[in-house]
């Protein structure tokens, strides 16, 4: 459209345009309409109150998953003083383990004393080796927290662009395939996929270690041989939730106006998929990784289990086993404090990505 501007004293009108000029560049997002938004900082107003309200939600979420923690484990068959004397043992020398324990007292002052004590930092100690439990817990969280980084990372060089392409050739050859064998990933139970890993390249091909575990501190090399499996047979399940997910959102943002948009103004394909897609879509992709990595702790259980990795999973299976009450308390609780931690930093890394998503 072309204005004819009033004509200046002395002078001629002057013809504008309203088209861009060489080499000037236009915001898709201001082209389809969109308000621009004003970017959050981390340490913004804004910002803090999100964090003081999930704070404010997650301190009785916290003590509500205690109490169920210290009511569950009670009420699994057998004790602690069983799992140390024996199925065996007299009545009186059960009794007199109990007490010596402190497991004879009221429900409520056991649980009112390892509060009180947690809350310090002091989770007791495991009443079979007699470690602290904090100690205990030191030692195993690395082990799940590289498993699970591992498998993360994966998911995010591999899964997430597998998924942007299935989605920008929706219904074509490509997807079809990416969409077959993100099933297949999902179909397969992710301790079935670890044996056959194990079968495939530990037993069979003698690539990679089968079982066992060496500290990053000891041997970066050997620590790398060993987590390799473990690591691919939760970030292949993982990865195919990311390539389903990941492909749905970006069809849905590559559906929008401003994408629309951005391509009838000439910009590079990649430009319009990686840097205004995956933008928009990005609140979406947080959400689902958030989810993941709580998924993948949880995962931890059976994967260390399997290749006999000494990490927080494999202890609180121990734990239960051995019906090593403080163990188990101690270690669940710092399972659900993670859930906690990763859904309070999903809800800021969201926030700074979509500031109106969160206004809404």
């Amino acid at each position: 459209m072309t204005v004819q501007a009033q004509p200046a004293a002395g002078g001629r009108g002057v013809e504008r345009s309203d088209a861009p000029s060489p080499g000037v560049h236009r915001d898709p997002d201001r082209e389809s309409g969109q308000a621009p938004i004003r970017s959050w900082r981390l340490f913004s107003p804004d910002i803090l109150r999100l964090i003081l309200r999930r704070v404010a939600i997650a301190i009785p979420t916290a003590v509500l998953a205690s109490i169920g923690i210290f009511v569950l484990i009670r009420l699994v068959p057998g004790g602690p003083a069983i799992a140390i004397l024996g199925v065996h043992a007299t009545k009186a020398s059960i009794a007199a383990l109990n007490h010596q324990l402190g497991l004879d007292r009221p429900f409520v002052d056991q649980y009112l004393h390892w509060l009180g004590q947690a809350v310090q930092g002091n989770l007791g100690q495991s009443l079979q080796t007699q470690q602290a439990v904090s100690h205990v817990i030191a030692e195993s969280f690395p082990v799940s927290a590289e498993l699970v980084g591992l498998a993360l990372l994966f998911t995010v060089v591999v899964a997430l662009p597998v998924g942007v392409t299935a989605a920008r050739r929706a219904d074509g050859r490509t997807d079809r395939l990416l969409r077959t064998a993100s099933g297949l990933g999902l179909a397969i139970p992710d301790f079935f996929l670890a044996i056959i890993l194990i079968a495939v390249f530990g037993i069979a091909a003698h690539l990679l270690p089968e079982l066992g575990f060496v500290p990053f501190g000891q041997n970066p090399a050997s620590n790398l041989d060993h987590m390799i499996l473990p690591s691919l047979s939760m970030g292949l399940g993982a990865g195919a939730i990311v390539v389903r997910q990941v492909r749905a959102a970006m069809m849905d943002v590559l559906a929008e106006p401003h994408i629309r948009t951005a391509r009838a103004m000439g910009l590079p394909e990649r430009t319009v998929v990686w840097r205004y897609a995956l933008r928009t879509a990005l609140p979406t992709i947080l959400n689902v990784y958030g989810l993941l990595i709580v998924g993948m702790f949880g995962a931890t259980l059976i994967i260390e289990e399997v290749f006999v990795l000494p990490g927080l999973g494999n202890a609180l299976v121990n734990g239960v086993q051995q019906r090593d009450y403080t163990l188990v308390q101690g270690v669940t609780i710092v399972y659900v404090l993670l859930v906690l931690v990763v859904n309070l930093l999903v809800d800021i890394a969201v926030a700074l990505a979509s500031p109106r998503l969160t206004e809404q």
